[in-house]
């Protein structure tokens, strides 16, 4: 596993345990590596609890609560569906903070035509506000999975260390 991964986890660890909340995770094109990111760093049970692998939209629906026609008029690789998946996650899970990743590592572009590389993200909070984003990566379908999962948790890091001013 990537270095900046496993500190990212770490920090992020250390983090939700001081705030006593964990985190829930949705992830579709990036399989699981934020999920794996978080158990390999120590004491991953005192701030991580579940992820959810959502790769079909099918999944999406089934286990997050995402709804059909959000993926029928934006697609699966949206602001709409990050932010459902995020509020899914937390919902399923009942943790305080939640991240969700969706979109087209590649090789090939999204058969919307939407480029490959194109990911969203979302995060929602122990306030109860869903945050969403959107990145665009390049180079070839690992590498770009690794970066939306560093992209992921520093953003969270970066998003939770701001609720906290």
């Amino acid at each position: 596993m990537n270095e900046q991964l496993r500190q990212a986890a770490s920090e992020l660890g250390e983090m939700l345990t001081t705030a006593k909340v964990k985190l829930a995770t949705a992830e579709s094109c990036t399989g699981g590596l934020v999920s794996m990111s978080m158990c390999s760093a120590s004491s991953s049970a005192d701030y991580f609890s579940s992820g959810f692998v959502t790769y079909t939209n099918e999944a999406k629906m089934r286990l997050l609560n995402v709804d059909v026609r959000t993926l029928e008029k934006f697609t699966a690789v949206s602001q709409p569906t990050a932010r459902e998946m995020a509020a899914g996650a937390k919902a399923q899970s009942g943790e305080a903070v939640s991240l969700s990743v969706t979109g087209y590592a590649g090789p090939d572009d999204g058969p919307d035509g939407t480029p490959a590389g194109t990911i969203w993200f979302g995060w929602g909070l122990p306030d109860g506000t869903i945050k969403a984003e959107m990145r665009h990566f390049s180079g070839d379908s690992e590498s770009v999975i690794n970066q939306a999962a560093l992209f992921a948790l520093t953003r969270l890091i970066t998003l939770l260390k701001k609720a906290n001013e």
